[in-house]
Parts: structure tokens; C-alpha cells; sequence
């Protein structure tokens, strides 16, 4: 591949990796991608159904998945009130608009007007709930949807009364993606979700929505497709043209599909998060994917017709103590000292974002075929 294709393919790497590129402190990066924004702006079109944002202060690829998942969304908001407080602060700043300066005190009293009957009430005296507003002002700040102007933040944690003043930017317009539906007759969130699959499913074809996968997921699996789009994976000759069709823009990319499963890999490493890696958490992972899959090969464990293993969480701690028994002498002091149930848990939300596993309801575990893709042996100097 000549040199303008490898920088035109590191274009679209960093589009899709970073939410924003900025003009003030990603200059090279986003003067690249200006200077190819209409090879760029047809190659998202045509693979994916994508529409590249350009403005004077950033560009952005409008990259909306197929269907959401639980990676997906934002690493410092761990409950609900994280979301709906988020929400109702950007429907607050739509109104409020551009370059115009408001207090923290404003924002407050904007939530509880935008703030949904029907969820869990909220009050500014109770500091778990300021905490959460004031890790949503943290994240939006970390976004550029506002900016500081005077005071901080982290006042409002202790005290209800604290005010900072802020500023909105530009960019608070053009967070959210672009919809063609009325929001305004939306009701709740399952009517959301489904008119948002609707526009997906109307705007793209089945190779756009596998290709989205692709490049967003770690695996696909066969029962989260439609007809059309297994249709296409089963087609020897269709698959190997979606092959073919990443290759020619992307080197070192291939996809490899097994069973009722298809992961897009990398020969090298790229932008973004890999597995496996050399730290603690991923040579746990893959010591517990070995130990599953080793009990898959002796039939101790029996697979689904998807080829998933199926336990109850009970079972899937035993296992895990397994492989602390057999190997917590090469793991780290934090994973040793620490109760089995909690490194567990951590590494189960960490296969869960690389697609390998998750937790279910009625403390169900499932493990999903991805899971023993890879699996080995580290000798105990290594780990």
C-alpha cells in the first residue's frame, strides 16, 4: 500500500476512534483529513452510511452502531441518574445556545424542569446526587459541550449551594447524532429505540449494518443479525467480496469467521483497545477463557447450538477460583489480595466489553464462542 493510502486509512482509524478531532491540539490529524475529506466523506458514505461532520473547530464521523452496547457508553457514569441528568443538561444547553455564559445554579434549576416524572426522584440535597451532576458537568467540560469560566467544579460535591459559571461551546450542537423522526412524540425509551432501529434499517443496506459491526464491535454473532445480514456471511463469495472490500483500504485488517461467529482482526496494533495485551486483567481473561475451553474439550462442559457455554454465576466463581488456584502465584499483589468474587466481576465487565461474556438475569453467566479464540499458556516469568 503507497503512502497516501496508509495515511488516508489512519484518517479513517482515528475518525472512528476519537469522538472529536480538534483543530488547536490534533492539527496534523485534522489538516489530513481535510485535505481528503471527499475520498473520506465517500468511503464512510459507501461502507458504512456514515456522514462526516466538518466544522471550523473540529470534524467528526457521525458514528451511530447498530444496536448499543453496554461498552458503549460512558466510562465514568455508573448509574442511571448519570444518564438522565446528562440528557436533561444537553436539552437545557439546546435552548440555552451557542457562546452563552450560565451558573451551575441555572443548570439545576433547568434539571428539574427537564427532569422525567416517571424516574427515580432526585434531590440537590443528597450528595450521591450532586456527585453524579457534577461527574456529568466533568464529563462535559472532558467533551468541550461547555467550559469553565470561573470556579470550579468539584464544590457542588459538598455543598448544594456552590455555583461555578460556565460557558457553551460550538460543539454542544453537534453531540448528539442527527435523526429524521420527531422527538417531541417520543414517549419513552423502547419507542425511541425503535424508531432509531427503524431509520437504520430504512438508511442502510445489510452490508452497511454488518460492516458498522465491524468496525464497532469485537464480535458479531449470528443470532444478532437479521435474515438478510446471515444471508450475506453464509455466501461464501459474499463474504469473501466484504473481505476483499476491507483489505483494499485497510491493511493488516481481515475477517475471520468461524462457526456462527465473525471478528474483523488486526495484524498490527492500530488506535484502541486490543486483546490480548500483557497486563494483569487481560492474562487473567485469557487463563479463564483456557480453563472453559479446556472444559469444552473434555465434555465436562457442553456448548449450545450457538456455541455458547451457559452456567449459573455460582459455577462461573468455582471456575474462576480454578484458575487463581493454578496461577495467582504470577498475578499481581492487587488481583491476589483481593476477595475472588470481586477480580471476578472486574474481569467479567472486562471480556464483557471485548463481546466474550456477560452476566444475565437470575445470576446467569453466559460465555460466548469469542471467548475461545484465544486461549494459551503464560509461563509464571512472564506474567
Amino acid at each position: 500500500m503507497d503512502k497516501d493510502r496508509l495515511v488516508l486509512q489512519e484518517c479513517i482509524e482515528a475518525l472512528f476512534h476519537y469522538y472529536w478531532i480538534h483543530r488547536d491540539t490534533q492539527a496534523d490529524l485534522y489538516f489530513q483529513i481535510l485535505a481528503r475529506k471527499a475520498d473520506i466523506a465517500d468511503i464512510v458514505r459507501e461502507y458504512f452510511g456514515y456522514r462526516l461532520l466538518l466544522r471550523n473547530e473540529f470534524i467528526k464521523l457521525e458514528k451511530i452502531p447498530v444496536t448499543p452496547k453496554a461498552f458503549m457508553g460512558v466510562g465514568d457514569f455508573t448509574t442511571s441518574l448519570h444518564y438522565i441528568f446528562f440528557c436533561c443538561f444537553l436539552a437545557f444547553l439546546e435552548d440555552h445556545g451557542e457562546d452563552r455564559q450560565f451558573t451551575l445554579q441555572n443548570a439545576c434549576d433547568a434539571i428539574r424542569m427537564y427532569y422525567p416524572e416517571e424516574a427515580v426522584t432526585f434531590a440537590w440535597e443528597e450528595r450521591s446526587h450532586r456527585r453524579a451532576f457534577a461527574d456529568v458537568l466533568q464529563h462535559c467540560v472532558k467533551l468541550r459541550l461547555v467550559y469553565v469560566v470561573d470556579r470550579d467544579i468539584d464544590g457542588f460535591r459538598d455543598n448544594e449551594k456552590h455555583d461555578v459559571l460556565f460557558q457553551t461551546t460550538p460543539y454542544f450542537r453537534h453531540f448528539a447524532p442527527l435523526y429524521f423522526f420527531d422527538l417531541s412524540k417520543i414517549q419513552n425509551r423502547s419507542q425511541l429505540e425503535e424508531h432509531i432501529a427503524k431509520e437504520i434499517a430504512n438508511g442502510t443496506t445489510p452490508r452497511q449494518r454488518l460492516l458498522r459491526r465491524f468496525f464497532l464491535e469485537s464480535a458479531v454473532y449470528d443470532d444478532e443479525l437479521s435474515e438478510a445480514e446471515v444471508k450475506l456471511l453464509e455466501d461464501r463469495e459474499e463474504l469473501e467480496s466484504l473481505n476483499e472490500m476491507i483489505s483494499e483500504r485497510f491493511e493488516y485488517w481481515h475477517l475471520e469467521r468461524y462457526h456462527r461467529t465473525t471478528m474483523l482482526t488486526h495484524a498490527e496494533n492500530r488506535y484502541g483497545d486490543y486483546y490480548p495485551k500483557d497486563e494483569q486483567i487481560s492474562n487473567a481473561a485469557v487463563q479463564y477463557a483456557t480453563l472453559i475451553w479446556d472444559k469444552v474439550n473434555s465434555q465436562e462442559v457442553a456448548l449450545d447450538h450457538n456455541g455458547r457455554v451457559l452456567c449459573s454465576e455460582y459455577e462461573a466463581i468455582k471456575w474462576f477460583q480454578e484458575i487463581k488456584n493454578l496461577h495467582s502465584h504470577g498475578w499481581t499483589k492487587s488481583f491476589t489480595e483481593r476477595p475472588v468474587t470481586a477480580i471476578w466481576r472486574e474481569v467479567m465487565e472486562y471480556m464483557s466489553d471485548f463481546h466474550m461474556a456477560d452476566t444475565l438475569t437470575g445470576e446467569q453467566v453466559v460465555f460466548y464462542s469469542a471467548a475461545g479464540r484465544v486461549t494459551g499458556e503464560y509461563v509464571s516469568q512472564s506474567i
